[in-house]
């Protein structure tokens, strides 16, 4: 076996799995809060994605610096994004059956999807440059810049974020509530407040994504589409409601692509690093129903 071939693979998966962990981050903040697993989270990785693409365009036609205007226009679209979701349509659906909850999901993307084709049809686009470009080299190993540039802003804000929620009061109000809403709301912690939080976090963090994909890459809605079908399987392995879960899960659906991709492609003509995050999932599911670190709930009947 050529061992730097296969340290070339395994890095690799690490550096593309951060950007998997922090979408699933996304998904697992909002089911820990709400109990409703977020379907849109990829087509709200587009809508944010396509916006920097809008803001950045917009900014250097005036002349004026693009990256500030990226960040900004994010923050504003995170805020009226999560304002609608939490008003219209969370708060119909406070003690709605959980299926409910979960279609209005489903809905929501396809509105989502359908908006972002209005707006911006037609071929790929590409971004202005946001992160550095070119290899560095390990020994034998040479690792793209731009995915470590990534990898390091994942797992930053990753970071940031456990701090946030551990040791700030809001970030506090936040795990009362994924623990017992009705509990927490009799202690006065208001849970509209805490819904609207977290949607407004899970869209910066999918924004955040779709940006550094379409930095690394064409600003392409199959594309992103591809990044993001494989945050399910690293919130399923990692667990449902762990943070640690999915930031392993995105990992290992990183290093399972990449090894896939290297080895098996060979055998198969292709297509084996899209297919295998799945089998994996799959397996792990068998053995391990509620993931790697999910919480096993047990109910008295």
């Amino acid at each position: 076996m050529d061992v730097t071939y296969l340290m070339q693979l395994l890095l690799s998966g690490v550096l593309v799995g951060g950007v998997y962990s922090l979408l699933a981050l996304g998904v697992v903040l909002i089911f820990k809060a709400s109990g409703i697993l977020n379907f849109a989270q990829g087509d709200m990785m587009a809508l944010g994605a396509f916006f920097a693409f809008f803001m950045a365009k917009m900014s250097m036609d005036m002349g004026l610096p693009y990256l500030p205007a990226i960040v900004i226009g994010l923050i504003v679209l995170a805020i009226a994004f999560a304002f609608v979701v939490e008003h219209f349509m969370l708060r119909p659906l406070i003690g709605q059956p959980i299926i409910a909850s979960l279609m209005s999901t489903i809905a929501l993307g396809m509105i989502i999807s359908g908006f972002v084709t209005f707006f911006w049809p037609g071929a790929g686009r590409v971004l202005p440059p946001l992160i550095p470009t070119g290899s560095i080299s390990i020994g034998n190993i040479a690792l793209s810049t731009g995915n470590l540039a990534s990898f390091i802003f994942c797992m930053l804000v990753f970071g940031i974020f456990v701090l946030f929620f551990k040791k700030t009061k809001l970030g506090l109000a936040m795990r009362g509530t994924s623990e017992d809403q009705q509990l927490s709301q009799s202690v006065g912690i208001k849970v509209t407040v805490i819904f609207l939080a977290c949607w407004f976090i899970a869209m910066l963090m999918a924004s955040s994504s779709g940006v550094l994909i379409a930095s690394l890459q064409m600003l392409d809605r199959e594309t992103l589409a591809a990044y993001a079908a494989k945050a399910f399987p690293a919130v399923l392995i990692g667990g449902l409601e762990s943070i640690p879960g999915a930031l392993l899960g995105g990992l290992i659906i990183g290093i399972v692509e990449m090894l896939s991709g290297g080895y098996l492609d060979k055998l198969v003509g292709g297509g084996a690093g899209e297919i295998m995050p799945f089998i994996v999932m799959l397996v792990i599911l068998i053995f391990l129903p509620h993931g790697l670190f999910g919480h096993r709930r047990i109910e008295r009947i």
